[in-house]
């Protein structure tokens, strides 16, 4: 973990609640199961079958969350590489 870059979860959470948006409004707007947002904001990807999943469900809340998607999904690589 990079020091002072807060984790994709946690930037994922921190914006949807800045927005006060519910983990439901989030699922409703993304179209994106409220349980995988919930998994994702937990740093859990065991839910997604591939990562390629991961990357696009992230891609999609970062881009309606207001997000800088490039550097939220270089985060998302970064913790994923380190992961077994």
């Amino acid at each position: 973990m990079t020091s002072g870059m807060s984790s994709v979860a946690e930037q994922l959470r921190q914006a949807r609640e800045a927005q006060g948006l519910s983990l439901h409004d989030l699922a409703e707007l993304t179209k994106i199961r409220s349980d995988h947002i919930e998994a994702l904001e937990a740093s859990n990807y065991d839910p997604f079958p591939a990562p390629v999943y991961i990357r696009g469900s992230v891609r999609t809340c970062a881009t309606f969350l207001h997000l800088d998607v490039p550097a939220v999904l270089a985060a998302l690589d970064a913790e994923l590489a380190q992961s077994p």
